[in-house]
């Protein structure tokens, strides 16, 4: 039976493409380039696969120039990007100016906290805690 095996990636449009695209690279450090287009800006991301443990260049993140005006409140979604430090990074994104949503969430499988980028996008940062067997 044919099934939803994980996510393909991450596509949103954006006023300034260039601009967010920039900000994305040089705020959070997510290398961007160029799409042939010429409009649009991505970055593929390194995942292993469970089932064969290759390494698979998926999900990708995208930003695409908008072709009509953005709503400037209520696009109802938000991005999350997994960490490596939760607390190095957030201290990273204070340092650069990016304005910290002071609502933190700390449990047994990781740590959340929020941001906005330029576009007033919500997004996720987070650092996964993982188990062994013998953590169960």
């Amino acid at each position: 039976m044919a099934s939803v095996k994980g996510l393909g990636g991450a596509f949103f449009d954006s006023s300034d493409s260039k601009k967010l695209a920039e900000w994305y690279q040089d705020v959070l450090g997510i290398k961007m380039e160029a799409h042939p287009d010429g409009t649009s800006y991505y970055h593929v991301f390194e995942t292993r696969d469970l089932e064969s443990k290759e390494i698979r260049q998926n999900p990708v993140f995208a930003i695409n120039q908008a072709k009509e005006p953005l709503a400037e409140k209520g696009r109802g979604f938000q991005m999350g990007l997994r960490v490596d430090n939760f607390e190095a990074y957030m201290e990273k994104l204070r340092t650069a100016g990016v304005e910290v949503e002071e609502k933190k969430l700390e449990w047994e499988g990781g740590k959340h906290g929020w941001i906005r980028d330029l576009d007033g996008n919500r997004v996720e940062i987070y650092e996964e805690i993982f188990f062994t067997e013998t953590d169960k």
